[in-house]
């Protein structure tokens, strides 16, 4: 350990394996080409390649620690916790590294599952082949649906032992299903009852805090402030992944798996170079983003990469309705000068773009209309609603979370209620200009910075079609077709808020990560937000919880098949 040699990039990987990274999309203005390397040479030479990187040269002098396990599991979240889990339940020795301070700090609450216990006790029956086609449908089949059949599979024995795991630590605590999700109509958009989430009678609560304390109970060894560097690969770079080299405060460690390593870092939203050249669409519009920060930075896919993995090549992310950012702003500023969430903005009131005519069915998912938004003047639209929100959003009945109002099944799924959303209209958003308010239309659209005579118009047709109870103009629900004629009326400047990557690693359905020619890399597995094959074009916010369930049942599965071998 104490030898003078240095793990070069080239030893490290092979030859091979860095002709396969190159797997950058076309390069785009503003940045260096991004274009498939034909070789090593290639690879290293290409100007492009700055997203991409390359491993680190460590003195093997510079390793202060070397750990043997069983497993290693890269990334404290959602799908890595509850892969730890389940490895070390399996009677696996099990090292999970979380590059920040503390596991589950990034926690979606939101899960779609299928064939639940929760289900069968509400009698809720769902056709899970018509699920994964409608998710199919919305990737274009762009995707592998034997992974989406491995979700619809095994989504609900995994709810089920996160409500076993919840109960035994605290028996006021439960998985929640919301059951009025697919009651009413949703126009041209099927939703089911698929969403769960863990509360008490009282409040929502965190599922990662079960997790991980259950984590601890398993004796998995969890290094905190410990960011994974580069995968090892046997036989000179092109053998089996037999561990990872990570960085600690106290240097290099070395962590030996004999069984495999779990990608679970969590995409790469918080890279700009790397959304730059293979997200760009969602640079240059969104205004807001929901977790900047050093995490989600594409740690882990870029160390596959490195290691020979292949990647999606469609470009996607998840992107909601609340990019809030001043009257007169344009889109394309999330990175620069980010807006501020505005979570009012996934409610279907009227939504006119900045010449103040109406530009679209203001009832369709969450990304939908920031991009057809996305296609207006400046990038971005406006909504608008009145002294009547409140009881219009009841009627409204939105689902997941952009619920304001509770679920009239019960449960508390919602992270906003009338409360606090109002509070942050009058305590952030009106002091930082993103909502504005007059008791005039004329006015409203003054400080909009829209015309006025336009936007007026606007709204007395709308208003005329509410009063008609059919929208003629764009074929929005009818009982979300509500007047807008009680001062003082408000509204907000909305682009897109970037929230994830869903554009990941090729897994098969071992949640084995893949190499170019589609076979799997020995040793090396994905899962979450780093593995793709599941999403292409948009996020399915009608499928609730959809991306959450996705990533603890594969995170899971992973877990169990790693631990198994």
């Amino acid at each position: 350990m104490k030898s003078k040699g240095t793990l070069s990039r080239r030893s490290f990987l092979g030859l091979g394996a860095l002709a396969t990274a190159g797997v950058a999309t076309a390069g785009l203005a503003g940045c260096s080409p991004q274009q498939k390397a034909a070789d090593a040479d290639a690879a290293e030479s290409n100007a492009g390649a700055d997203w991409l990187g390359a491993p680190e040269e460590v003195a093997a002098s510079d390793i202060v620690e070397t750990v043997e396990t069983d497993v290693v599991v890269i990334g404290g979240g959602n799908a890595g916790l509850f892969a730890a889990a389940a490895a070390a339940e399996e009677g696996a020795r099990v090292v999970l590294l979380e590059k920040t301070p503390q596991v589950g700090a990034n926690c979606r609450e939101w899960i779609g599952a299928l064939g639940s216990s929760m289900q069968q006790e509400k009698g809720v029956e769902i056709d899970k082949h018509e699920v994964i086609e409608q998710l199919c449908f919305y990737a274009s089949h762009r995707c592998d649906q034997r992974l989406i059949r491995l979700w619809a599979d095994h989504s609900g024995e995994t709810v089920d032992w996160l409500d076993t795991v919840v109960r035994e630590q605290d028996p006021n605590a439960y998985v929640f299903l919301e059951t009025d999700v697919g009651a009413e109509d949703h126009g041209a958009y099927k939703t089911f009852a698929m969403q769960h989430n863990v509360q008490n009678d009282d409040e929502k609560l965190k599922s990662l805090d079960f997790v991980a304390k259950k984590v601890e109970e398993l004796g998995v060894d969890v290094r905190v402030s410990t960011a994974m560097k580069q995968l090892e690969r046997e036989d000179g770079g092109t053998g089996r992944v037999s561990g990872v080299l990570a960085e600690s405060k106290e240097g290099y460690v070395r962590v030996n798996a004999s069984k495999g390593v779990i990608i679970a870092t969590g995409g790469y939203c918080s890279n700009v170079d790397m959304m730059t050249a293979k997200n760009k669409m969602a640079v240059d519009h969104c205004t807001a983003l929901e977790a900047p920060g050093e995490s989600n930075n594409g740690d882990g896919i870029r160390a596959a990469l490195w290691a020979g993995a292949a990647m999606d090549e469609q470009p996607t992310v998840m992107v909601f309705d609340r990019g809030g950012v001043p009257a007169g702003a344009k889109g394309g500023c999330a990175y620069t000068q980010p807006g501020i969430m505005t979570h009012i903005g996934s409610q279907p009131f009227l939504k006119v773009n900045k010449d103040g005519e109406r530009f679209c069915n203001e009832s369709v998912p969450y990304d939908f209309i920031y991009a057809a938004g996305s296609l207006e003047r400046d990038g971005v639209y406006c909504e608008i609603w009145d002294a009547n929100w409140v009881q219009q959003v009841e009627q409204f009945h939105t689902l997941a979370c952009s619920r304001i109002v509770p679920s009239p099944t019960g449960g508390h799924v919602q992270i906003f209620n009338v409360e606090s959303e109002t509070g942050m209209m009058e305590e952030t958003l009106i002091p930082a200009g993103v909502v504005v308010e007059s008791d005039t239309l004329e006015g409203l659209a003054e400080k909009l910075q829209i015309p006025a005579k336009a936007f007026v118009e606007s709204v007395e047709r709308y208003n005329e079609l509410c009063e008609k109870g059919v929208d003629e103009d764009f074929g929005k629900e009818g009982y979300r077709m509500l007047p807008l004629d009680t001062p003082p009326f408000r509204a907000a400047t909305i682009g897109g808020q970037l929230l994830c990557t869903l554009d990941g690693l090729r897994v098969n359905t071992d949640l084995q990560v893949l190499d170019g020619n589609h076979d799997p890399i020995p040793g090396l597995y994905a899962a979450g937000n780093d593995s793709g094959g599941f999403f292409a074009n948009n996020y399915p916010e009608l499928l609730p919880g959809i991306a959450c369930g996705r990533t603890i049942t594969f995170g899971r599965l992973a877990g169990k098949t790693v631990a198994g071998l």
